[in-house]
């Protein structure tokens, strides 16, 4: 864990720079107006018009996506702020996580041979993100720089 969110500004301010901060948003549990409950959701959208906030969507451990006015949430339980790869939702981890690979090898591929800050920044982000077993384990070839210096940041 991250930190823990106060509230839906927040989950709203993680959700827009997940790509700078890494990681993502998951509840313990959500409970709706109708008594339906939830164990382990990642909240992937928060949806409002600037002023106030009207949905908000997310994933449940079976792999289905709700949107739900913010009418319908009666409770949700210990929002946290968390790395891809310690995300206890079996289905959203194993998304989350395929998909910032693919990204991090189109990024180490378009940057092949580049040394510059923000790149090695980036690639850094992601590793802490998604783990470096995950990195190591999908073969993508990471950048030489990076390695030398030994750069790799470990998950607390």
């Amino acid at each position: 864990m991250l930190y823990q969110l106060k509230g839906l500004a927040d989950i709203a301010a993680v959700i827009a720079n997940e790509r700078k901060c890494g990681g993502t948003v998951e509840a313990e549990s959500i409970r709706l107006r109708s008594g339906e409950e939830f164990s382990n959701i990642v909240i992937i959208s928060v949806d409002g018009d600037g002023h106030s906030i009207y949905t908000v969507g997310f994933l449940c451990e079976k792999g289905k996506h709700y949107l739900v006015h913010i009418n319908d949430i009666s409770m949700v339980t210990n929002p946290t702020h968390t790395w891809t790869c310690k995300i206890k939702n079996q289905f959203v981890r194993k998304q989350k996580i395929e998909e910032k690979l693919r990204y991090l090898d189109k990024l180490c591929k378009v940057n092949e041979g580049s040394c510059l800050s923000p790149f090695i920044e980036e690639v850094q982000r992601l590793i802490n993100d998604i783990g470096f077993e995950q990195v190591r384990n999908s073969g993508i070839t990471l950048p030489v720089k990076l390695l030398k210096e030994k750069k790799i940041l470990q998950i607390a």
